[in-house]
């Protein structure tokens, strides 16, 4: 196992963001922010993706962590481990393989919920059959591909992610997943190279995860202990991390541990770790049953350096229809009737746009034909509803959308013409482009063998009746947050110094705020570093333990 530190920022230049390039992935994975309160650029509305430090205040309030209670029982363990996601059990495993005693512990009553079903890898022997790849550059390359992640993003623990992705996927099926191959996602058709791994267990991520590794974990005699969250955690005179307590339905149980292991998810629980670190995400509400920034809570005690990058793991959606139009073939226009992105790209590279632009809300539009086509089937509840509305001129469509009729007419107008002539001028959207699609004769929804298909995405607004989608920050489900503890490629934590501290070592959304951007860049992103730095930090934190 490598005992490389990965804590210094390299500055390197990242590849633009071209206009059509539109290659992602599917799955939206949850896998992990804290300091001080994000600064604005001068001139700028909207806040800056910063390093954050813990050096100064944030929020203490008990909605972070459960209430602290008497400690009346003590447990010793050589490796503990906070969490029952998919980061946690790969370290629950790995220590435990390595010979370590291991404990988990869970505030949960069972496994923790997971919205995971994909992961990004590249160099499988999936991949090699196909005769499609990418380096492991190429991979950060597409990471890192917005500027704005310099001053924030650990290059080289990204590569050692991606170098190891192939060796997870293995990893992954002999302990009992299900990996079914690789293919490209519906959400994008465009995806070059394939790299979006999937089971066969469809989208259920407990089913095609968490219950096979919890199987695997107890089988090699990892204590699991539901119903327990973590409220402290414990440190000698040194500085050096000897366990956790916790707050067992009212019982204060004292864990000592050797090694642990934070695994505890992200901060989407929390309103006030969501508007402080999440600032780039607009709207976005806590949601019940996420976490609530367990490590974060913990970081300034402890001296742990953190990293915020300012957004979450979210996107846009139509509130009564889910996605529509993942191709990109409408027109879409903001608050001010005027068109903001080039519609083709991947949806969570517009979501990232959106994020920096202020945008939580814009419009879709289409002609009837269009929309008997690509969004009609999902859209009746949108239009009983009022998110899809519905005109037989373009005047009366804007005054239903509440904006500027000029200015919408003027948008259309310029868009039609773009359309006709075959060139975006504005936005460099292609007027066709080649994807790749399930086979609609093939009943399952992750067919691997895939069909071509031509997208026509310059479409004219030309018959009538027209139809406009609101498109807004998903309200029923947050994907996962962005920003925790920093940690090298062992997982252990780092302190504002960049110095180890001792027995302490962080994984999953706890500690990916180096690794993921102020955006999402792709789905199956966050499991990649998952099962990564979960394998790697559990044989670290046996050794240490002396196992």
């Amino acid at each position: 196992m490598s005992q490389q530190s990965s804590h210094s920022t390299t500055d390197i230049s990242r590849r633009g963001f071209l206009a059509g390039a539109g290659v992602g992935a599917l799955g939206l994975a949850a896998a992990g922010m804290f300091g001080c309160a994000p600064t604005t650029e001068q001139g700028s509305s909207t806040p800056a993706p910063t390093v954050q430090s813990t050096a100064d205040s944030a929020p203490t309030g008990t909605s972070a962590v459960a209430q602290p209670v008497e400690i009346t029982d003590t447990k010793d363990t050589d490796v503990l481990v906070i969490g029952t996601g998919v980061a946690g059990l790969t370290a629950a495993i790995s220590a435990a393989e390595a010979g370590a005693q291991v404990t988990v512990v869970e505030k949960l009553d069972g496994l923790k919920k997971v919205y995971a079903h994909s992961i990004t890898a590249i160099g499988t022997s999936f991949q090699k059959e196909l005769g499609e790849d990418w380096t492991p550059e190429e991979l950060v390359d597409f990471w890192d591909q917005y500027p704005d992640s310099d001053s924030f993003m650990d290059r080289e623990a990204q590569l050692f992610a991606a170098e190891h992705s192939a060796e997870s996927i293995d990893w992954l099926i002999e302990h009992g997943v299900d990996i079914v191959g690789v293919t490209v996602p519906p959400t994008n058709p465009f995806q070059v190279p394939a790299r979006t791994f999937v089971t066969s267990s469809d989208r259920d991520g407990v089913k095609a995860y968490l219950e096979p590794l919890h199987a695997k974990a107890e089988e090699l005699g990892v204590e699991f202990n539901f119903s327990t969250e973590a409220t402290k955690i414990l440190t000698d005179n040194s500085g050096a991390v000897t366990g956790i307590e916790t707050n067992a339905q009212g019982t204060g149980i004292q864990y000592n541990a050797k090694s642990l292991i934070v695994a505890a998810g992200g901060f989407g629980g929390s309103q006030d770790y969501l508007r402080l670190y999440a600032p780039l995400t607009p709207n976005s509400p806590a949601f019940d049953g996420e976490a609530k920034g367990f490590a974060l809570s913990q970081a300034r005690s402890i001296g742990a350096d953190v990293v915020a990058p300012g957004g979450t793991m979210a996107y846009f959606l139509n509130v009564d229809g889910g996605y529509v139009d993942n191709a990109g073939q409408a027109m879409y226009v903001n608050r001010q009737g005027k068109r903001w992105v080039n519609e083709n790209l991947y949806f969570l590279d517009r979501a990232g746009i959106a994020y920096k632009q202020g945008i939580s809300q814009y419009w879709a539009i289409y002609d009837s034909k269009l929309f008997d086509e690509v969004a009609a089937a999902t859209a009746e509840k949108g239009l009983t509803n009022g998110s899809i509305v519905k005109a037989d001129s373009i005047e009366e469509l804007a005054r239903l959308m509440d904006i500027n009729v000029a200015a919408f007419k003027e948008t259309v107008e310029a868009y039609n013409g773009y359309c006709a002539s075959g060139d975006d001028a504005e936005f460099g959207k292609p007027a066709t482009r080649m994807g790749r699609v399930f086979d609609p004769d093939d009943p399952k929804e992750y067919d691997l063998d895939l069909i071509d298909k031509e997208f026509v995405l310059l479409n004219e607004i030309a018959t009538a009746p027209f139809y406009a989608i609101e498109m807004t920050v998903q309200a029923s489900a947050l994907s996962g947050t962005a920003g925790g503890i920093r940690s090298n490629t062992n997982g252990e934590v780092l302190d504002v110094e960049g110095n180890i501290i001792p027995n302490l070592y962080a994984v999953g959304e706890s500690s990916n705020g180096h690794l993921i951007g102020y955006f999402y860049p792709q789905s199956g992103t966050s499991l990649c570093m998952c099962f990564c730095f979960g394998r790697y930090a559990g044989a670290a934190a046996a050794a240490n333990a002396g196992a």
